[in-house]
């Protein structure tokens, strides 16, 4: 098993804080306490906390880009046309990610440093908000409702009713009409 850096460490430590405790309870004492590193050496990675916030959002973007190109069979947003980068998208979104995913969009938007680490990544696999092609937006928009429910209430969706939404989602980008039956 290859050997994890110390860098990927940190920042997995940092999202594991935010995830648990909340941005505000990112710091270098407490990524030292969960990594055993010394704080001389976390400032070495990121020489700030801004800077650690800027790689956590990377991190993340990264990995969920990854995560579009497994689903859309190992290739990459630009080898895709429209309608297989929007089946990769929805197949993402109708997971019920872990609440970091959540927490780490959302916090994305109170700098435009963390917004510029999702930008491209939004920009290849996202349809364009103002499209002429509601039909596209509003799918991606269902995706995103799918995506954060169970964070936003306790009446859970479940799963069957997860994965039917998500074929409806499916045969509605292949059609091109917007049909989703639970």
């Amino acid at each position: 098993m290859p050997r994890i850096s110390k860098k990927t460490e940190v920042l997995k430590a940092a999202l594991t804080i935010i995830e648990n405790e909340g941005v505000h309870a990112v710091t270098y004492d407490a990524l030292a306490t969960a990594t055993g590193m010394s704080k001389s050496g976390l400032i070495y990675h990121f020489p700030s906390r801004h800077d650690l916030l800027i790689e956590c959002h990377r991190f993340c973007a990264a990995r969920w880009e990854a995560e579009l190109e497994e689903l859309a069979g190992g290739k990459q947003a630009a080898e895709l046309d429209k309608k297989e980068r929007l089946r990769a998208l929805v197949q993402s979104l109708g997971k019920n990610d872990p609440l970091i995913e959540l927490l780490m969009s959302i916090h994305s938007q109170q700098h435009p440093d963390f917004m510029e680490q999702w930008r491209d990544v939004d920009k290849r696999w996202l349809p364009d908000p103002a499209s002429k092609e509601p039909t596209d937006v509003v799918i991606v928009l269902l995706g995103n409702g799918l995506w954060v429910h169970d964070h936003l209430t306790e009446r859970k969706l479940p799963e069957a009713a997860r994965k039917k939404i998500v074929e409806s989602l499916l045969q509605c980008i292949d059609s091109g009409e917007l049909h989703v039956e639970l």
